[in-house]
């Protein structure tokens, strides 16, 4: 019989693995993207009080939650679905939509491919280049030919490089054309400088080939909630989600912490503003010690390091986790993500690249 088997994440944040090496030590984890600020308070006690009502089935059609985001992005109930979390409704999605043939970036956030794997699809991947900042270009518009769905990520993980709203509402025509969907991934648009500008949700009602992919995990801190949820004017596709998956996917602590944070409107644009501020300095300062830096938009940072030796094992003996890229599609050892955290914790990895660059 063998022993206990722990499966391979491709993914950061591990930081119980870390934990379970080092004496149980809690590392500083920039593996992750999630806001620097934590969790609102309003949230944290949302998800307390939730706690009475947990002798009962949470609502399995999330009607409070989708009533307060309709309020909250002036769209119809009907057209939110809710889940445990994006990479649930990631999932879901390619049940629903059975596609024969689908269009992902690379590289890309893996769970599209994971999702189009899991159901027989054939996954064809569209290279973005790193002459080109990483950029989604006009060439996506001929590569997305002959695909049943289309992925972009935007900002995209992990190089937080924006793509034009414009040239996603051309590839969304494009895509209705051949009667495909463009799946628009927005999970970190929240951090972006001009979130409304980017974002594709003002074109749902005029494009119901457009579905948009939200996350309550990152802006709100809540990763070990599990909430995320999709938009789509699809009526269809939007039934079909609850039967590709099984009931009560999402808490009733979950949706009692969506509601409230949902209200959270001044901590978003304070979340914004810090983001901004910090992910600056610290572009600043990984520049002035030598290492590539890419202009993400987002709260991480893509870098490459010229070092000779495994910067993410040299940071970790130093109790500080940032993501390794070499298993993304496009990208190699060289590359790797860095979240944008607090003052506080971007000085300490900065001064921790820095003893390591001066051979410390």
């Amino acid at each position: 019989m063998t022993g206990n088997i722990t499966p391979v994440t491709a993914h950061g944040g591990d930081i119980l693995t870390y934990a379970l090496a080092h004496g149980g030590k809690t590392p500083l984890d920039f593996s992750a993207n999630i806001n620097p600020l934590g969790m609102p308070a309003s949230v944290k006690a949302a998800a307390i009080a939730a706690v009475d009502d947990c002798a009962a089935y949470p609502d399995p059609h999330c009607r409070m939650l989708r009533d307060a985001l309709s309020r909250a992005e002036g769209l119809p109930r009907e057209w939110f679905f809710c889940g445990n979390g994006a990479a649930d409704v990631i999932f879901r999605l390619a049940v629903a939509l059975k596609p024969r043939a689908a269009l992902v970036t690379a590289p890309t956030f893996s769970e599209y491919e994971g999702s189009l794997n899991a159901v027989g699809c054939e996954v064809r991947r569209h290279a973005l280049l790193e002459r080109d900042g990483f950029r989604v270009t006009d060439a996506i518009l001929g590569a997305a030919d002959g695909a049943d769905a289309v992925y972009v990520c935007n900002p995209n993980n992990p190089t937080g490089v924006l793509t034009p709203p414009e040239l996603l509402l051309r590839l969304a025509e494009r895509c209705a054309k051949s009667g495909a969907y463009l799946i628009v991934d927005e999970c970190f648009n929240d951090f972006i400088d001009a979130p409304e500008e980017y974002s594709v949700r003002r074109h749902l009602a005029a494009h119901s080939n457009i579905v948009i992919l939200r996350s309550f995990t990152k802006l709100y801190a809540m990763p070990g909630v599990r909430l995320g949820y999709c938009a789509c004017a699809d009526a269809g596709l939007m039934r079909r989600l609850y039967d590709a998956g099984p009931p009560w996917a999402v808490s009733g602590i979950a949706q009692a912490c969506g509601i409230a944070a949902l209200g959270e409107r001044e901590f978003a644009r304070e979340s914004r503003e810090y983001v901004a501020r910090e992910r600056s300095r610290l572009s600043d300062g990984l520049k002035a010690l030598g290492f590539t830096v890419f202009d993400g938009a987002a709260n991480y940072l893509l870098i490459i390091s010229a070092l000779k030796t495994d910067l993410a094992a040299e940071l970790a003996a130093r109790g500080i986790l940032i993501r390794t890229c070499g298993n993304y599609a496009g990208l190699d050892g060289t590359f790797y993500r860095a979240a944008v955290r607090s003052t506080e914790d971007n000085d300490a990895l900065l001064k921790a690249l820095k003893d390591i660059t001066e051979g410390k």
